[in-house]
């Protein structure tokens, strides 16, 4: 399974990679989802199996959904501006399901409990991606919203070691509820990677995956926002 992650996670770079040189454009990029169309600037690509992503348009508080049955896909949108300048990104998103990342295993039937596994799903992540032509260089900061581990942590992804996890949100308290994110990329890059980026953003991507649990999961997102300055 390690193996086959890791393929997933080199087609995600190389995607990157063949849009290095793209550039941004009405910065900053808003993403309202407040249109049946507005999937058509992103770009999907499908790792395992497909996740549903349908927009659901709203004058107001248009929002996409996420639904993932033991698939990981996700969507990606070219863009490219200095995280120096323009550091920040802000986002809703809300949990309806997370991942099932408890089984119960044949030594805890006659205990009834259940165990943990350790797996590379999550019910929402965002990814700022910091391409480099040199395969090996490339970047990427992923946030995610983790049913468990504490908000504030940092860790590297068991497939990749340039991609860095960071715990946005943490807990089922406020699963159903939407929450607001909004953080300084710059900042964020030189706590995971001990040193500020020495490349431009050249993508964004969201995903919702349970490939490696095999269950479902399901989450929104909405208004995301980058590519701007803190007010």
């Amino acid at each position: 399974m390690r193996k086959i992650r890791a393929i997933y996670i080199s087609g995600i770079i190389l995607l990157v990679l063949s849009i290095y040189h793209a550039h941004a454009s009405d910065l900053p990029k808003k993403f309202l989802f407040d249109k049946q169309t507005s999937l058509k600037e992103w770009q999907e690509k499908i790792f395992k199996n497909r996740v549903i992503y349908t927009v659901t348009p709203q004058q107001k508080n248009g929002f996409l959904s996420a639904k993932s049955e033991k698939a990981c896909s996700g969507l990606f949108y070219r863009i490219k501006f200095n995280p120096n300048k323009l550091p920040m990104i802000s986002w809703h998103w809300k949990i309806i399901k997370f991942p099932e990342k408890y089984v119960t295993t044949p030594e805890d039937n006659n205990n009834n409990k259940k165990g943990w596994i350790e797996k590379d799903d999550y019910a929402a992540r965002i990814y700022v991606i910091f391409p480099s032509l040199n395969f090996r260089r490339t970047k990427s900061l992923e946030y995610v919203w983790d049913e468990s581990l504490p908000e504030g942590t940092i860790m590297t992804s068991p497939y990749f070691k340039n991609i860095k996890i960071i715990v946005a949100q943490s807990g089922n308290e406020k699963i159903g509820q939407w929450i607001f994110e909004k953080r300084n990329i710059y900042e964020d890059y030189k706590k995971a990677f001990g040193k500020p980026p020495s490349s431009n953003v050249g993508a964004i991507a969201l995903m919702t995956d349970t490939d490696n649990t095999l269950s479902t999961a399901e989450a929104l997102y909405r208004d995301i926002k980058v590519g701007y300055k803190d007010e």
